[in-house]
Order: C-alpha cells, then sequence, then structure tokens
C-alpha cells in the first residue's frame, strides 16, 4: 500500500517542479497568484492520476484477476482511464492558464524613439 502513495507523491513534487518552472509569468497580485497555484495544482494532480492509473496497469497485467479479459483489454481500458481523468485534469489546468492574466511584457518591449 505504501507505493501507490510513494508513486502519488513523487509524480505530484515533479508536477510542481517542471509546471514552476516553465509556465510562463502570470500577473503579480491576488488573481494571478491564486490562478498560478490553480495551473499548478491540477497539472500536478494529473501527472499524479497518470502515475497511479500506469502503476494500476503494470499490478493488473503482471498479476490479472480472473475473468476480466486478456492482457489487451486490461491495456486499451487502463490507457482510456488514464486519457479521461489526467486529460480531464490538464484540460481544467488549461483553461485557468488561458484565463489567468498574463504579465505585462511592457519592460521588455523595446522602445520606440524618435
Amino acid at each position: 500500500m505504501l507505493i501507490p502513495v510513494l508513486i502519488f507523491f513523487a509524480c505530484f513534487v515533479g508536477g510542481v517542479m517542471s509546471a514552476a518552472r516553465w509556465l510562463p509569468d502570470m500577473a503579480p497580485g491576488p488573481v494571478g497568484g491564486l490562478a498560478f497555484f490553480a495551473v499548478v495544482g491540477l497539472f500536478s494532480a494529473a501527472l499524479s492520476m497518470a502515475g497511479l492509473h500506469a502503476y494500476s496497469i503494470i499490478n493488473e497485467l503482471t498479476n490479472p484477476p480472473p475473468g476480466l479479459g486478456s492482457k489487451a483489454e486490461l491495456l486499451a481500458g487502463g490507457l482510456r482511464n488514464i486519457l479521461f481523468d489526467a486529460g480531464t485534469l490538464m484540460a481544467f489546468a488549461g483553461i485557468v492558464f488561458l484565463l489567468a492574466p498574463m504579465a505585462d511584457d511592457e519592460a521588455n518591449a523595446p522602445q520606440h524613439t524618435g
């Protein structure tokens, strides 16, 4: 029972680190900060769900339950579950990211003189 918990936390930490590193800057203030934490949390939850489903697929393929069908059906059902669960969370993360206010790039914009 400890292995799924470790997989969840490893995927969650990996998701937090990767999203926090590569996510573009959002607007400063409470709305931008809340959107940032929502996007990072949803992305990390999506990776955690994918990791747990992958563990479940591997566990079912190595110890197939009786009467559930062939290994190909178990793999197809597991992949469908990964895409449905993790894809939904990833879509919510994308929606929040697209609706979030972005940081102004006026400081980095070239100045026109003349």
